[in-house]
């Protein structure tokens, strides 16, 4: 009953309308822009920026909030939450000025991308701190129910993904980045079925759903880039671009919701 007292709250919460606007509205801007083509390019490298951002200011409310208590571990989970999206946002900037100012349509591989890597391990840092915490919850079941996702997951990328992106003649630079990122991905992923396997049913379910979704939109929005990118087919303002935004406002929704349930 508690948990459905939280859920019921965070539904009637402004920022769950606030979330749920900002999610139908960009969607609706992706949909309709056949449009206005000209616009849906800057569009799309100035919205993710924005969408970093605000992941990245709720991931430091959450650190300003915990990060002075008695509890070290938490302070340094907010502290890792936040430097990786803010990392990400800084990605994302520099993806825009290569845009914008170099007038390089697709920077891949360039500088954005050691900043995209480079968030990755202050994320999974704080993801391992806060399983640490909680890791004697972990029941067998639940700990066989995590390991075949993670082995279904890591089989479909080997069979759909890696081949594609295998495909192509890289740099090396090229096929560093390209076997960077399914890696770290998995690894996310991995990190993320198993805080689910956790905290699903009990009293912050709800922000752990949330942050596994903004994962899973993260880990295919890069996958989908990449499978893109060797296909010749990605474009700034194609629906890569509107995972990777939808990402980082789950990511904001789910640090807004803990600061709600904690």
């Amino acid at each position: 009953m508690a948990v459905d007292r939280v859920k019921a709250t965070i539904l009637s919460d402004w920022g769950f309308r606030a979330w749920i606007t900002s999610v139908l509205g960009i969607s609706l801007v992706f949909a309709m822009q056949a449009y206005y083509q000209s616009l849906i390019g800057p569009l799309s490298n100035v919205l993710p920026a924005a969408a970093a951002a605000a992941a990245f200011g709720s991931a430091l409310l959450c650190f300003l909030r915990y990060g002075h208590g008695v509890h070290r571990r938490f302070e340094l989970v907010w502290f890792f939450f936040s430097l990786g999206t803010g990392l990400w946002v800084v990605a994302e900037v520099t993806w825009a000025l290569y845009y914008f100012v170099f007038q390089v349509a697709v920077p891949y591989p360039s500088i954005a991308d050691f900043f995209y890597i480079g968030g990755y391990f202050p994320i999974m840092a704080g993801l391992v701190l806060y399983l640490e915490t909680f890791s004697v919850a972990m029941t067998r079941g639940r700990l066989v129910a995590s390991l075949v996702a993670i082995g279904v997951s890591v089989t479909m990328a080997l069979v759909f993904v890696v081949p594609v992106e295998a495909s192509s003649s890289p740099t090396f630079l090229k096929a560093l980045t390209d076997l960077a990122y399914p890696i770290l991905d998995l690894a996310l992923l991995s990190l993320t079925i198993l805080a689910l396997a956790i905290f699903i049913a009990g009293s912050i379910e709800s922000w752990w759903l949330l942050f596994g979704v903004g994962s899973v939109l993260y880990v295919i929005g890069d996958e989908f880039f990449l499978y893109q990118y060797a296909a010749g087919s990605y474009y700034n303002g194609s629906l890569d671009d509107l995972i990777f935004i939808l990402g980082y406002l789950t990511f904001a929704f789910a640090f807004y919701v803990h600061r709600r349930v904690l």
